[in-house]
């Protein structure tokens, strides 16, 4: 007998002494058939449900999918106008209902492995802003967790996270399809971590939450749990321990929801009154304006500009500008004095540049262009130019763009270009070099003087053909 003959007949002799897996029923409330759990299984999630409500003055709610703890947090006036809000760019319109949402979960992943013990949410009714939160207490109620949740997401409303569609709502769309379900339908996700780092990065430490808190709300935590420490307290919980360590947890989520929600409130109070805006920091303005700017509302991102280098000159009288993290000389240079192509970088390094008046008054003649302003953008390239800025040398090479293509002068670009080289060659010669501008000038002259030659001879051969034709005819 072959080998694999010999193997397929021991598969068979395994097989056949293997009883059949039972058949899973379908339980009630689920999209789709989950195996219940094992009755010692479910004696010791109620032990655990109990210890747990008892500990964080919660309430079991029992269904048959499962127990899970429901804990609903004394509502907080937190006034906000979504009217207004939803007027600046991003922002979900002010008819559609906002559910704040945070997890607390065993790991930092969203593989399969990862599970959310823990789920806080949030909404407004008129000025309170009230708040539940959801308890896993065993890995077999999950199913009855997350029937839960579903029920607490409107289908026609927005998701209001910090970081949550990079982790939060991920994880919980995992867990649905772990669960044979489908996750609850969303009409739109409103992540708060992108709007921090576009709008305040520039005088905050780093984009976390709590930074946002004590930078922005000028709330400071005390006694709170750490993040590395909540997966190891629920772990802790599940193996007997005390229900207690999970209290501090608890708050800490409680607390991460309000927060968001009040965050999205200071954005309101600071941002969304045009007439409120112009006392914000030039810094935020900026962040605005680029906002505006991506969403191609060229008007309220002009007035954001100019409102920023209003408080720049009111910030440059009573406030000192930050001091920036020392760097190579050469490194600075090339970042604030010359961008190619007119890039901007939302990062902590070009955060000085966002106080910086002359970096302001460049994005201000960028905007006039785009916006078909050609004689007023280029009176703010010629302002700047001549202004004695680090940004001159970019002001001239722009000068020379708008009368290249706009104005149809190669003549008159090459002097502008002559410009930016003499800026260059000074700013070397102070051991300052700007090697991507020189670099940029060199290609242009070229460009430039190929563009000339050739219409000089276009230019001399029409004229010797006129000639031509006067002499012949006499």
């Amino acid at each position: 007998m072959s080998d694999a003959a010999l193997l397929q007949r021991r598969l068979a002799a395994l097989r056949s002494d293997r009883p059949a897996p039972p058949e899973p029923r379908a339980l009630h409330g689920a999209s789709g058939p989950v195996e219940p759990a094992r009755p010692g299984a479910r004696t010791g999630s109620r032990d655990l449900a109990d210890r747990l409500a008892g500990a964080i003055d919660g309430e079991i709610v029992t269904g048959p999918l499962g127990s899970y703890v429901r804990r609903e947090s004394p509502s907080v006036v937190v006034p906000i106008d979504r009217g207004r809000l939803a007027a600046l760019p991003g922002l979900p319109p002010a008819d559609v209902p906002l559910l704040f949402l945070d997890t607390e979960t065993t790991g930092l992943a969203t593989a399969a492995g990862t599970v959310a013990f823990l789920v806080g949410v949030g909404w407004w009714s008129g000025e309170q802003f009230r708040q539940v939160q959801f308890l896993l207490p065993d890995h077999g109620d999950e199913p009855a967790f997350l029937t839960g949740l579903a029920d607490m997401i409107p289908a026609h409303g927005w998701l209001v996270t910090y970081n949550g569609r990079s982790f939060d709502w991920p994880l919980l769309v995992a867990r649905y399809r772990m669960a044979r379900r489908g996750p609850p339908p969303l009409a739109g996700h409103l992540d708060l971590l992108p709007i921090v780092r576009r709008l305040f990065r520039h005088r905050l430490p780093d984009a976390r939450l709590r930074s946002a808190e004590e930078g922005l709300l000028e709330l400071r935590r005390t006694d709170d749990v750490e993040g590395w420490e909540i997966p190891g307290r629920y772990l802790s919980f599940l193996r007997g321990g005390s229900a207690d360590v999970l209290i501090d947890v608890v708050r800490h989520n409680e607390l991460d929801v309000r927060s968001m929600a009040q965050l999205l409130a200071h954005v309101d109070e600071r941002l969304a009154d045009p007439e409120r805006r112009s006392l914000a920091p030039a810094g935020d303005l900026v962040g605005l304006a680029r906002a505006f700017g991506r969403e191609r509302r060229h008007s309220d991102a002009l007035m954001c500009l100019e409102q920023a280098l209003a408080a720049r000159s009111q910030e440059m009288l009573f406030v000192r500008p930050p001091t920036p993290r020392p760097e190579p000389r050469a490194t600075v240079l090339s970042r604030l004095a010359w961008s190619p192509g007119g890039t901007e970088r939302d990062s902590a390094s070009s955060a000085v540049a966002a106080f910086d008046a002359a970096r302001i008054r460049a994005e201000r003649a960028r905007l006039l262009r785009r916006m078909g302003r050609v004689p007023d953008a280029m009176s703010a390239w010629r302002e700047l130019a001549h202004g004695g800025s680090r940004l001159a040398g970019l002001a001239w090479v722009e000068i020379a763009k708008i009368t290249e293509h706009q104005l149809r002068d190669p003549a008159g670009a090459l002097v502008a270009v002559g410009s930016a080289e003499a800026l260059a060659d000074r700013s070397r010669r102070v051991g300052r070099p700007l090697p991507a501008l020189e670099a940029d000038l060199v290609r242009r002259r070229r460009r430039l003087a190929r563009r000339l030659a050739t219409r000089g001879s276009v230019i001399g051969d029409v004229r010797r053909k006129a000639l031509r034709h006067a002499l012949a005819n006499g």
